[in-house]
């Protein structure tokens, strides 16, 4: 018996204005946050709560595949922000520099 398996990608990007001004463009990655559907969480991310939410999220579990899809300023913006142990900072600071 064949077992497939299906791989965590994006199922489209949104975009989200910032209190700054600034837009930026991010996946939206079903399993990140845990409830919203798809569609819900696409509508959910044009909030800047959300999408800094939604991206700490993604920086304290989600593997190096789904954070390459993020914006790396973005990504290293929000790294203080999120409460990580020290070894997953150090990856993670190495792996965006």
């Amino acid at each position: 018996m064949k077992m497939a398996c299906r791989f965590v990608r994006s199922e489209a990007t949104t975009t989200c204005v910032l209190p700054s001004g600034r837009r930026i463009a991010v996946p939206v990655i079903p399993g990140v946050l845990k409830h919203p559907e798809p569609e819900t969480l696409a509508v959910m991310l044009s909030r800047p709560a959300v999408v800094r939410k939604y991206t700490v999220q993604a920086l304290q579990k989600a593997s190096w595949p789904i954070l390459a899809q993020f914006p790396r300023d973005w990504l290293l913006e929000c790294l203080d922000h999120a409460r990580l142990n020290p070894s997953r900072r150090r990856a993670l600071t190495f792996l965006l520099s």
